[in-house]
């Protein structure tokens, strides 16, 4: 599956992601009443198993024989499945608007990242457009009455939802910068079935180490009851997998990543619209930075 011709097109499979991503992150909230977080994340990685799986039909090009292209799979798979639950945890926790926004701090881990596993860096207007985008996140967590411009820094790492989602972006983070070595070494289609295949299987060992009867509690009877909404958080979570594959394959991780954080404007609006989550105006504010990022870029 050859999209280099294709490669002016990464901004819009990133927006995409983005747009799947809030989405996703809306029905997890949803669902969040009446499961654990842990069950919660085997569901979404399975149900988008059952949506990804058919793609090895029409594209299948798996390089087992590849170690680095092994090492980059299962680093990837093992990754995004700690992300996703660790995720998890913060939408139970906290704000759905604030959790979204957080997650921007998750392009300035992947330029570490990236750099130390392939050496490339952003262009200066692309350094300038992540630091807006990472800017426009710390605006978002800024509340009314603030006693000092610290104290939202200090608040993202002792809000118990933060927490957990800035564990959740150092792991998505490097989950990115493995999966776009991986793509390079066969396609987006496939690293996504990869993906989809090992994080069921990474999650139940966890989760059976820490839990026993993990397994028996996870397939109850609220399965079936919940059978829709969970076949939909699915289908949303292997749409932005995809649309974040293909963006990988066309530009760096950083860049990638910076614009599916735009999810955070999503995450805005869907919190205010479902959860009459408060403090628009200062979270608009913070979009409007994070706009500002997006647009330098796009002209990187």
């Amino acid at each position: 599956m050859d999209l280099a011709g294709y490669a002016h097109l990464w901004i819009l499979f990133s927006l995409l992601s983005a747009f799947f991503h809030a989405s996703r992150l809306a029905v997890t909230k949803h669902l969040s009443f009446d499961f654990s977080a842990q069950t919660l994340t085997l569901y979404v990685n399975l149900s988008s198993l059952i949506v990804t799986f058919p793609l090895i039909i029409w594209n299948h090009d798996f390089p087992l024989h590849q170690p680095v292209y092994v090492a980059a799979v299962l680093c990837g798979g093992i990754l995004s499945g700690l992300g996703g639950w660790a995720l998890n945890i913060a939408i139970q926790r906290g704000e759905i608007s604030l959790v979204g926004p957080v997650l921007t701090l998750t392009p300035g881990f992947v330029v570490a990242i990236e750099w130390l596993l392939t050496g490339q860096l952003p262009s200066l207007g692309g350094a300038c457009g992540l630091g807006l985008l990472m800017l426009g996140g710390y605006v978002l967590s800024i509340e009314p009455g603030i006693g000092h411009w610290s104290a939202p820094l200090v608040r993202l790492v002792t809000n118990p939802g933060s927490l957990f989602t800035l564990a959740a972006a150092f792991c998505f983070a490097a989950a990115s910068s493995f999966g776009r070595l991986a793509i390079q070494l066969s396609d987006p289609l496939s690293f996504a079935v990869m993906v989809a295949l090992i994080n069921p299987l990474v999650l139940v060992i966890i989760f059976r180490l820490q839990q026993r009867d993990f397994v028996r509690q996870a397939f109850s009877r609220k399965l079936l009851q919940h059978s829709r909404a969970l076949l939909a958080l699915g289908v949303l979570f292997a749409l932005m997998r995809l649309a974040d594959q293909i963006a990988l394959s066309l530009t760096l991780a950083s860049y990638a990543m910076a614009v599916k954080r735009s999810a955070g404007f999503f995450a805005v609006l869907l919190g205010r619209w479902i959860y009459r989550e408060e403090r628009l105006l200062t979270k608009l504010a913070g979009t409007a930075v994070m706009l500002l990022g997006l647009l330098c870029l796009t002209l990187a």
